[in-house]
């Protein structure tokens, strides 16, 4: 904890244009602080703000990125928060996605060092609690985002090898990923099939292990799905495939729109103006439910 308010201090020392080190360490001496921290308190709060890449270290520089800029006006308990989920994101912690899909916040998976620090930011349990769990959605969803773009490509190259087993070179040359070009369509890749039958693939990439996927959903694909006889979702799992060991995509199964539909949420209608749509869905489907392959030349 008082490494993240020293950090919120280190940043108004920094001008945006940057300050040398010999600067820096001499303003440390002026901060106000209230007798809280001292120079060396400082000095951890620097180091922690540059193993974050809040600030850039060059030549004896220290300019503060974008980022920074953009946190430094918040108060020192937003400011605090904020680096807080910075830091958890960017050490992916494991024992965090046990919490991407969850209401509540079992603190014996919490690892102890980690339980401390969140203790030491948050007096309120709930507090503690509903920042576990924001994290950890928020930390899921960059790291699906970060695999999104190789679970389509995977997609895209499983369809023209299929095509090309059935000895449709012209067919292969047709698949296309057009969310590159429009990610409002309501799917990713399209690829005919051996009839000509033109198919609206809506990819879902994913790195969980076990009998499940997870996935997200948003309305608009879900509405493309339920009006568009030719979409479906296919499945790509980045796993360790042997015997080098390399991280790679593959596709494991599809669903149509229909194998979803009892998954998705309800919009609620209690009276009155209270209403609510939804908007995204998390859903989870065991791998047994999985269709095999790709919905190309499906009955």
């Amino acid at each position: 904890m008082l490494q993240l308010q020293a950090a919120f201090w280190v940043t108004r020392c920094v001008s945006e244009d940057g300050i040398s080190n010999v600067e820096l360490s001499r303003s440390f001496l002026h901060v106000p602080t209230g007798g809280l921290h001292d120079r060396k308190s400082l000095i951890a709060g620097q180091r922690l703000l540059t193993e974050l890449g809040l600030l850039v270290e060059r030549e004896e520089v220290v300019t503060p990125g974008m980022d920074l800029l953009s946190l430094r006006p918040l108060p020192l308990d937003a400011f605090v928060e904020a680096v807080l989920q910075r830091i958890f994101g960017q050490r992916h912690d494991m024992w965090l996605s046990a919490f991407t899909s969850a209401d509540d916040v079992y603190w014996e998976r919490v690892p102890a060092d980690a339980a401390h620090l969140l203790r030491s930011v948050f007096e309120d349990p709930s507090r503690r609690a509903a920042f576990v769990i924001s994290t950890a959605r928020k930390v899921d969803a960059a790291l699906l985002a970060e695999i999104g773009d190789d679970g389509e490509e995977a997609v895209a190259l499983a369809c023209r090898e299929y095509l090309l087993s059935k000895d449709r070179s012209d067919l292969a040359d047709q698949v296309a990923r057009l969310s590159i070009h429009d990610d409002t369509l309501g799917y990713d890749v399209t690829s005919p099939d051996c009839r000509g039958r033109r198919h609206h693939l809506e990819v879902k990439a994913t790195r969980s292990i076990g009998p499940r996927v997870e996935f997200y959903i948003s309305r608009n694909e879900a509405t493309v799905g339920a009006n568009d006889v030719s979409w479906s979702i296919v499945i790509a799992r980045q796993e360790i495939h042997p015997p080098d060991g390399v991280l790679a995509m593959r596709v494991i199964g599809w669903l149509c729109y229909a194998d979803i539909v009892p998954a998705l949420p309800h919009d609620a209608a209690l009276g009155g103006h209270l209403h609510g749509r939804w908007a995204s869905a998390r859903i989870t489907v065991p791998d047994d439910l999985l269709r095999p392959g790709l919905p190309l030349d499906r009955d």
